[in-house]
């Protein structure tokens, strides 16, 4: 299982001087990209809070996901929706919105 982490800086400042109360709750959970197609590798996955595509943020894919196989992420993180974008081996590129890491949505990409 890889790993990508997703740190959230809320209050980050007032985290240092102590004059936050309280830790916001983490959502977190997992990722699967699920290469179906049969001859392209998944080279790179990107990941945004859903609606935010602006900045996206890459993911650490250490070995290309080979053609009929798949990759499974751990998010952590304030957030449950995300928008995952997938480059494939010949350079095309698809992009996935609203995915629910917090229930374990699978992004089946072609």
């Amino acid at each position: 299982m890889r790993k990508l982490t997703m740190i959230a800086l809320v209050g980050s400042a007032m985290a240092l001087t102590g004059m936050l109360p309280c830790t916001p709750a983490l959502a977190g959970g997992t990722l699967t990209v699920v290469n179906r197609n049969s001859s392209r590798a998944i080279q790179q996955v990107w990941f945004a809070n859903a609606g935010e595509s602006d900045p996206w943020q890459e993911a650490n894919v250490e070995e290309a996901i080979r053609p009929k196989s798949e990759s499974t992420f751990t998010m952590s993180g304030e957030n449950c929706l995300f928008d995952i974008k997938v480059r494939f081996s010949d350079g095309y590129e698809a992009t996935f919105n609203n995915v629910n890491v917090c229930r374990g949505d699978r992004v089946l990409a072609d």
